[in-house]
Protein backbone atom coordinates (compact mmCIF):
# COMPACT_ATOMS: atom_id res chain seq x y z
CA UNK A 1 0.00 0.00 0.00
CA UNK A 2 1.25 3.42 -0.89
CA UNK A 3 -0.50 6.49 0.50
CA UNK A 4 1.56 9.66 0.43
CA UNK A 5 0.85 13.31 1.24
CA UNK A 6 3.74 15.79 0.98
CA UNK A 7 3.86 19.55 0.72
CA UNK A 8 6.63 21.95 -0.23
CA UNK A 9 7.04 25.66 -0.84
CA UNK A 10 8.35 26.96 -4.18
CA UNK A 11 12.12 27.36 -4.31
CA UNK A 12 11.83 30.56 -6.36
CA UNK A 13 11.76 33.72 -4.22
CA UNK A 14 9.50 35.41 -6.76
CA UNK A 15 7.02 32.55 -6.75
CA UNK A 16 6.96 32.37 -2.95
CA UNK A 17 5.22 35.75 -3.04
CA UNK A 18 2.43 34.31 -5.17
CA UNK A 19 2.28 30.56 -4.47
CA UNK A 20 2.03 29.48 -0.84
CA UNK A 21 2.92 25.84 -1.45
CA UNK A 22 2.49 22.80 -3.64
CA UNK A 23 1.18 19.50 -2.32
CA UNK A 24 1.37 15.96 -3.67
CA UNK A 25 -1.33 13.49 -2.66
CA UNK A 26 -1.10 9.93 -3.97
CA UNK A 27 -2.47 6.44 -3.35
CA UNK A 28 -1.84 3.27 -5.32
CA UNK A 29 -3.99 1.06 -3.08
CA UNK A 30 -7.06 0.25 -5.17
CA UNK A 31 -9.11 -0.55 -2.05
CA UNK A 32 -8.39 2.84 -0.51
CA UNK A 33 -11.10 5.49 -0.34
CA UNK A 34 -10.61 8.92 1.15
CA UNK A 35 -13.47 11.16 2.22
CA UNK A 36 -12.86 14.46 3.95
CA UNK A 37 -14.07 17.98 4.55
CA UNK A 38 -11.90 20.97 3.72
CA UNK A 39 -12.55 24.48 4.89
CA UNK A 40 -12.70 28.09 3.71
CA UNK A 41 -9.44 29.94 3.28
CA UNK A 42 -8.35 33.35 2.01
CA UNK A 43 -5.96 31.42 -0.23
CA UNK A 44 -7.36 29.48 -3.18
CA UNK A 45 -6.16 26.36 -4.93
CA UNK A 46 -5.89 24.60 -8.28
CA UNK A 47 -5.79 20.80 -8.29
CA UNK A 48 -4.56 18.48 -11.01
CA UNK A 49 -5.33 14.77 -11.15
CA UNK A 50 -3.58 12.25 -13.36
CA UNK A 51 -5.94 9.60 -14.75
CA UNK A 52 -8.98 10.61 -12.73
CA UNK A 53 -12.24 12.43 -13.38
CA UNK A 54 -14.07 14.65 -10.92
CA UNK A 55 -17.81 15.23 -10.77
CA UNK A 56 -19.85 17.61 -8.66
CA UNK A 57 -22.49 16.39 -6.22
CA UNK A 58 -23.84 19.84 -5.45
CA UNK A 59 -21.84 23.09 -5.32
CA UNK A 60 -19.60 22.03 -2.40
CA UNK A 61 -19.09 18.30 -2.91
CA UNK A 62 -16.88 16.42 -5.39
CA UNK A 63 -16.37 12.76 -6.20
CA UNK A 64 -13.12 11.64 -7.84
CA UNK A 65 -12.79 8.28 -9.59
CA UNK A 66 -10.07 6.59 -11.63
CA UNK A 67 -10.39 7.24 -15.35
CA UNK A 68 -8.30 6.91 -18.51
CA UNK A 69 -8.52 10.71 -18.88
CA UNK A 70 -4.94 11.94 -18.71
CA UNK A 71 -5.08 15.18 -16.71
CA UNK A 72 -8.00 16.80 -14.94
CA UNK A 73 -7.79 20.41 -13.74
CA UNK A 74 -10.06 21.86 -11.07
CA UNK A 75 -10.17 25.10 -9.10
CA UNK A 76 -11.76 26.04 -5.77
CA UNK A 77 -12.32 29.75 -5.30
CA UNK A 78 -12.63 31.59 -2.01
CA UNK A 79 -15.69 30.03 -0.36
CA UNK A 80 -17.55 30.65 2.88
CA UNK A 81 -18.73 27.07 3.33
CA UNK A 82 -17.11 23.72 4.13
CA UNK A 83 -16.67 21.46 1.10
CA UNK A 84 -16.48 17.68 0.87
CA UNK A 85 -14.23 15.55 -1.30
CA UNK A 86 -14.55 11.79 -1.88
CA UNK A 87 -11.62 10.16 -3.67
CA UNK A 88 -11.38 6.59 -4.92
CA UNK A 89 -7.89 5.13 -5.36
CA UNK A 90 -5.71 4.87 -7.27
CA UNK A 91 -5.17 8.60 -7.62
CA UNK A 92 -2.26 10.98 -8.08
CA UNK A 93 -3.00 14.60 -7.29
CA UNK A 94 -1.05 17.86 -7.31
CA UNK A 95 -2.33 20.95 -5.52
CA UNK A 96 -1.13 24.50 -6.15
CA UNK A 97 -2.19 26.75 -3.27
CA UNK A 98 -1.96 30.41 -4.22
CA UNK A 99 -1.17 33.34 -1.99
CA UNK A 100 -3.75 36.17 -1.93
CA UNK A 101 -3.81 37.64 -5.47
CA UNK A 102 -1.43 34.83 -6.45
CA UNK A 103 -3.44 33.30 -9.29
CA UNK A 104 -3.95 36.82 -10.67
CA UNK A 105 -0.24 36.93 -11.47
CA UNK A 106 -0.66 34.27 -14.15
CA UNK A 107 -4.00 35.23 -15.74
CA UNK A 108 -4.43 37.32 -18.91
CA UNK A 109 -7.34 39.22 -17.38
CA UNK A 110 -9.34 39.70 -14.19
CA UNK A 111 -9.95 36.77 -11.84
CA UNK A 112 -13.71 37.33 -12.08
CA UNK A 113 -13.51 36.71 -15.85
CA UNK A 114 -12.34 33.14 -15.28
CA UNK A 115 -13.94 32.02 -12.00
CA UNK A 116 -17.64 32.06 -11.18
CA UNK A 117 -18.65 28.87 -9.37
CA UNK A 118 -17.41 27.81 -5.91
CA UNK A 119 -15.71 24.80 -7.51
CA UNK A 120 -14.80 24.99 -11.18
CA UNK A 121 -14.35 21.69 -12.97
CA UNK A 122 -12.32 21.64 -16.16
CA UNK A 123 -10.36 24.76 -15.26
CA UNK A 124 -8.35 24.41 -18.45
CA UNK A 125 -6.80 27.84 -18.99
CA UNK A 126 -3.30 26.39 -18.36
CA UNK A 127 -3.99 22.91 -19.77
CA UNK A 128 -2.26 23.12 -23.18
CA UNK A 129 0.97 24.65 -21.88
CA UNK A 130 1.02 22.67 -18.62
CA UNK A 131 0.52 19.12 -19.88
CA UNK A 132 4.05 18.59 -21.29
CA UNK A 133 5.49 19.74 -17.95
CA UNK A 134 3.11 17.48 -16.03
CA UNK A 135 4.41 14.49 -17.96
CA UNK A 136 7.85 15.23 -16.47
CA UNK A 137 6.50 15.97 -12.99
CA UNK A 138 4.55 12.74 -12.79
CA UNK A 139 7.51 10.72 -14.07
CA UNK A 140 9.62 11.42 -10.96
CA UNK A 141 9.08 10.61 -7.29
CA UNK A 142 11.64 13.18 -6.14
CA UNK A 143 9.87 16.10 -4.48
CA UNK A 144 12.68 18.57 -5.16
CA UNK A 145 12.51 17.70 -8.85
CA UNK A 146 8.75 18.12 -8.87
CA UNK A 147 9.06 21.53 -7.20
CA UNK A 148 11.76 22.63 -9.64
CA UNK A 149 9.59 21.68 -12.62
CA UNK A 150 6.54 23.44 -11.17
CA UNK A 151 8.63 26.53 -10.46
CA UNK A 152 10.00 26.52 -14.00
CA UNK A 153 6.50 26.31 -15.46
CA UNK A 154 4.95 29.08 -13.37
CA UNK A 155 7.91 31.38 -13.99
CA UNK A 156 7.44 30.79 -17.72
CA UNK A 157 3.79 31.95 -17.63
CA UNK A 158 4.25 34.76 -15.10
CA UNK A 159 2.49 37.93 -16.28
CA UNK A 160 2.39 40.06 -13.14
CA UNK A 161 -0.51 41.83 -11.48
CA UNK A 162 -0.47 45.23 -9.83
CA UNK A 163 -3.19 47.12 -8.01
CA UNK A 164 -1.94 49.16 -5.08
CA UNK A 165 -5.33 49.54 -3.38
CA UNK A 166 -6.31 45.89 -3.13
CA UNK A 167 -2.73 44.84 -2.33
CA UNK A 168 -2.69 47.30 0.55
CA UNK A 169 -6.16 46.20 1.69
CA UNK A 170 -5.12 42.56 1.94
CA UNK A 171 -1.84 43.47 3.63
CA UNK A 172 -3.74 45.48 6.27
CA UNK A 173 -6.21 42.68 6.96
CA UNK A 174 -3.61 39.93 7.26
CA UNK A 175 -0.99 41.82 9.27
CA UNK A 176 -3.24 43.55 11.80
CA UNK A 177 -4.59 41.70 14.81
CA UNK A 178 -7.70 43.88 15.01
CA UNK A 179 -10.64 43.00 12.78
CA UNK A 180 -11.49 45.81 10.35
CA UNK A 181 -14.99 46.73 9.23
CA UNK A 182 -15.60 47.42 5.54
CA UNK A 183 -15.90 51.15 6.20
CA UNK A 184 -12.71 51.22 8.29
CA UNK A 185 -10.83 49.46 5.53
CA UNK A 186 -12.16 51.87 2.90
CA UNK A 187 -11.08 54.81 5.07
CA UNK A 188 -7.60 53.32 5.53
CA UNK A 189 -7.27 53.09 1.74
CA UNK A 190 -8.77 56.54 1.16
CA UNK A 191 -11.39 55.20 -1.26
CA UNK A 192 -15.16 54.98 -1.04
CA UNK A 193 -17.01 51.84 -0.01
CA UNK A 194 -18.36 51.06 -3.48
CA UNK A 195 -14.91 51.23 -5.05
CA UNK A 196 -13.59 48.82 -2.41
CA UNK A 197 -16.43 46.38 -3.05
CA UNK A 198 -15.78 46.48 -6.80
CA UNK A 199 -12.07 45.81 -6.31
CA UNK A 200 -12.73 42.65 -4.29
CA UNK A 201 -15.38 41.38 -6.68
CA UNK A 202 -13.13 41.98 -9.67
CA UNK A 203 -9.82 40.68 -8.33
CA UNK A 204 -10.76 38.30 -5.49
CA UNK A 205 -14.20 37.22 -6.67
CA UNK A 206 -15.73 37.62 -3.22
CA UNK A 207 -17.23 40.29 -1.01
CA UNK A 208 -15.08 42.39 1.33
CA UNK A 209 -16.91 41.22 4.44
CA UNK A 210 -16.53 37.55 3.45
CA UNK A 211 -12.81 38.07 2.95
CA UNK A 212 -12.46 39.78 6.33
CA UNK A 213 -14.25 36.86 7.99
CA UNK A 214 -12.12 34.29 6.15
CA UNK A 215 -8.97 35.90 7.50
CA UNK A 216 -10.42 36.02 11.01
CA UNK A 217 -11.37 32.33 10.80
CA UNK A 218 -7.93 31.28 9.56
CA UNK A 219 -6.15 33.38 12.17
CA UNK A 220 -8.19 31.57 14.83
CA UNK A 221 -7.13 28.18 13.44
CA UNK A 222 -3.46 29.16 13.20
CA UNK A 223 -3.46 30.67 16.71
CA UNK A 224 -4.97 27.53 18.17
CA UNK A 225 -2.65 25.16 16.33
CA UNK A 226 0.42 27.19 17.29
CA UNK A 227 -0.51 27.73 20.94
CA UNK A 228 0.96 25.70 23.78
CA UNK A 229 -2.17 26.03 25.93
CA UNK A 230 -5.13 24.74 23.89
CA UNK A 231 -7.50 24.65 26.83
CA UNK A 232 -9.37 27.93 26.43
CA UNK A 233 -11.43 28.75 23.38
CA UNK A 234 -12.76 31.86 25.11
CA UNK A 235 -9.30 33.42 24.99
CA UNK A 236 -8.92 32.36 21.36
CA UNK A 237 -12.18 34.11 20.47
CA UNK A 238 -11.00 37.28 22.22
CA UNK A 239 -7.53 37.20 20.65
CA UNK A 240 -8.97 36.91 17.15
CA UNK A 241 -11.47 39.78 17.56
CA UNK A 242 -14.74 37.89 17.77
CA UNK A 243 -17.45 39.98 19.37
CA UNK A 244 -18.17 37.36 22.01
CA UNK A 245 -18.24 33.59 22.53
CA UNK A 246 -21.57 33.29 20.74
CA UNK A 247 -20.22 35.12 17.68
CA UNK A 248 -17.19 32.80 17.68
CA UNK A 249 -19.29 29.62 17.88
CA UNK A 250 -21.81 30.75 15.27
CA UNK A 251 -19.08 31.73 12.80
CA UNK A 252 -17.34 28.36 13.10
CA UNK A 253 -20.64 26.51 12.71
CA UNK A 254 -21.46 28.49 9.58
CA UNK A 255 -18.08 27.92 7.93
CA UNK A 256 -17.37 24.34 9.06
CA UNK A 257 -20.61 22.73 10.21
CA UNK A 258 -19.01 22.12 13.64
CA UNK A 259 -18.77 24.09 16.85
CA UNK A 260 -15.18 25.18 17.59
CA UNK A 261 -14.49 22.43 20.12
CA UNK A 262 -15.61 19.65 17.76
CA UNK A 263 -13.81 21.25 14.85
CA UNK A 264 -10.44 21.44 16.63
CA UNK A 265 -10.83 17.92 18.06
CA UNK A 266 -11.31 16.42 14.62
CA UNK A 267 -9.07 18.25 12.15
CA UNK A 268 -5.94 16.61 10.77
CA UNK A 269 -2.91 18.62 9.67
CA UNK A 270 -1.77 17.39 6.26
CA UNK A 271 1.83 18.03 5.25
CA UNK A 272 3.63 20.93 6.88
CA UNK A 273 1.98 24.01 5.37
CA UNK A 274 -1.29 24.24 7.30
CA UNK A 275 -3.63 22.07 5.24
CA UNK A 276 -6.41 21.04 7.65
CA UNK A 277 -8.93 18.35 6.73
CA UNK A 278 -11.55 16.41 8.69
CA UNK A 279 -11.76 12.79 7.57
CA UNK A 280 -15.07 10.99 7.50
Amino acid sequence: MKNIFQSAAPASKLLQKHIAYYYFDQSTDESHKKSFFYYPHYKNAMTIYKNSTVTLEGPYSTITKPSPVNYFFGFAKLINHAAKAQIQSPFNKIGIVFQPLGLNQFLPGNLSDFIQDPITLEFNIFKASFEPVLDKIYSTDNIDEKVALLDEYFLSIYIGFKNDKIEKAIDILIKNDAKYSVDELADALNINRKSLLRLFRKHQNCSVIDYIKLIQFRKAIDNFQNSVDKSTLTKLAHDTSYYDQSDFINHFKKLTGFNPKSFFNNISDQGKEGTYWTFS
